[in-house]
């Protein structure tokens, strides 16, 4: 198995949001990447600028970032054939898994693939590595988030190529993920949901140890969603066995769920579902199980309490609205 540690460049439209092309808000400019092997040695790498066709004129942003202007992009290939090569040379050397800082170029890379009509086939689920997130889980806390030179800074290591060109940073990003523990934490995988399950058989669950994360197929009202006992229903993560919620799903803003579930063996089990949306306009549910003790279990408790007290002055206020109208 190879590593494809990736980064890309993009472009968005130099005269504002509201004149992009919806369908492309953002060009990809130039890729980067450096493929290790299954050891995390480096193997080679791979450049290539690319000639934009949608967005013909550098945004103040991208142009104040990056080290390129339109006469180097101009030079480049079209989108299709540098994406085309790219490809191939992921897929020599054998199988291979994605890498990135973050998780935008992943998203970033099919929607460009969509765009231009490339018809690439993308595993499913499309697992990939979030160099960011392991770093943060390896060094610190798992949910703070830094730069990627903030990271190269704290690990010490040297700085011998400039930042934000596609290639430097798919570099740095590789250094970064040989500095880590990575036999500990590449359990930590992240999922990209740019594409999400088709149907029913084709959603989900991948299990990371203390934690499960299931992923839905797509829904056409999002009030159905709350009403799916697959989407309600809490196993342990630990033996899998179906456990008694203690408190049932509630709602904090409309797209953020949350329970508290318990199983005899294995102790309390948190739940959160996030409702997202396509960009075709469905809505589907990223669904988190996770072991949890009595301080997470009193943070839920307190989630709740919030929640009830803010539906409360809700009604308060309508009512008082309403009797204002009579």
């Amino acid at each position: 198995m190879n590593y494809i540690i990736f980064d890309l460049e993009w472009n968005q439209c130099p005269s504002g949001k509201e004149n992009e092309n919806k369908k492309l808000p953002f060009e990809i400019i130039e890729i980067g990447a450096v493929k290790l092997n299954d050891k995390l040695e480096y193997v080679e790498e791979f450049h290539q600028l690319v000639n934009p066709t949608v967005y013909n004129e550098l945004h103040r942003i991208t142009r104040d970032i990056i080290m390129l202007d339109m006469k180097d992009l101009k030079k480049g290939k079209k989108f299709k054939d540098a994406v085309t090569d790219f490809f191939e040379w992921c897929e020599s050397g054998g199988e291979y898994i994605f890498a990135s800082w973050g998780s935008m170029d992943l998203t970033e890379l099919q929607r460009n693939c969509k765009f231009f009509r490339i018809n690439h086939s993308f595993a499913k689920p499309l697992i990939y590595y979030d160099i960011q997130k392991l770093y943060s889980i390896d060094s610190s806390d798992g949910k703070t988030r830094v730069s990627l030179e903030t990271a190269i800074d704290e690990l010490e290591l040297v700085k011998d190529i400039p930042f934000h060109s596609a290639l430097s940073d798919a570099v740095y990003t590789s250094k970064v993920m040989q500095a880590l523990h990575f036999e500990q934490v590449k359990q930590y995988s992240s999922i990209d949901t740019y594409v999400i399950p088709k149907n029913s058989e084709e959603e989900f669950t991948l299990n990371y140890g203390n934690y499960t994360k299931f992923v839905s197929h797509g829904y056409p009202d999002k009030d159905v969603i709350m009403s799916d006992g697959k989407i309600l229903s809490t196993r342990c993560v630990i033996c899998d066995k179906k456990v008694r919620r203690r408190i049932r799903w509630f709602s904090t803003n409309q797209k953020m769920y949350y329970c508290l579930a318990q199983c005899e063996k294995h102790g309390y089990i948190k739940g959160k579902i996030k409702i997202r949306k396509t960009e075709n306009n469905q809505f589907f549910v990223t669904k988190v199980l996770k072991l949890t003790d009595e301080a997470g279990a009193d943070t839920i408790r307190e989630k709740q309490r919030i929640a009830r007290n803010k539906r409360r002055e809700r009604r308060h206020r309508e009512k008082l609205r309403h009797e204002s109208e009579m």
